[in-house]
């Protein structure tokens, strides 16, 4: 069979699959929910911009850095498992160790002071926000190739649009 024969035969037998339900609510609600917080950050930001004493003692000081060191050294060793196991999930947990470790970042650079300030910026401009940047790559690169391959074994022709451009599998497209 033909690249073209076994295109027309996956358009064909696509069509045949039914469609999946679309639940409009649950997607209304989804970005309202989600609209709203972004909205309710803003005055949540400015209130603690004029409220916040500029220094703070904190209780819990090296439980917090532990814990959070532990979260990052568990989501980066989940991402290397997904990764030699080659499942999807790693593109979820690729962004997920590289939101922590923007995180990691700001809050050494912030909370350090002295020689340690100097410390904190060579870690997070050697180490951590360029593995972040990377884990994010990969993670793109992951999405564009498992959508060309969806494409392509769906018989249509794979495009590269921008992520923010291509839809949702199994989502019918919003009707304008």
């Amino acid at each position: 069979m033909s690249p073209a024969e076994r295109a027309d035969l996956a358009r064909r037998l696509a069509r045949l699959l039914p469609a999946p339900a679309a639940d409009a609510r649950a997607r209304r609600r989804f970005v309202v929910v989600v609209a709203t917080a972004s909205l309710l950050m803003i005055p949540w930001v400015a209130a603690l911009a004029w409220t916040l004493p500029p220094r703070y003692l904190a209780g819990h000081w090296r439980a917090t850095w532990v814990g959070f060191d532990l979260v990052l050294a568990a989501a980066l060793a989940l991402t290397a498992w997904a990764a030699v196991r080659r499942r999807q999930i790693v593109v979820l947990t690729a962004l997920v160790s590289a939101t922590l470790l923007a995180c990691d970042a700001w809050f050494d650079l912030m909370t350090a002071a002295g020689p340690d300030r100097w410390v904190s910026l060579a870690t997070a401009v050697l180490l951590e926000l360029p593995l972040a940047v990377w884990l994010c790559h990969v993670s793109h690169t992951l999405v564009r190739h498992s959508m060309r391959r969806m494409l392509t074994l769906s018989g249509e022709t794979a495009t590269d649009l921008p992520l923010r451009r291509m839809p949702l599998f199994g989502v019918p497209p919003r009707r304008r």
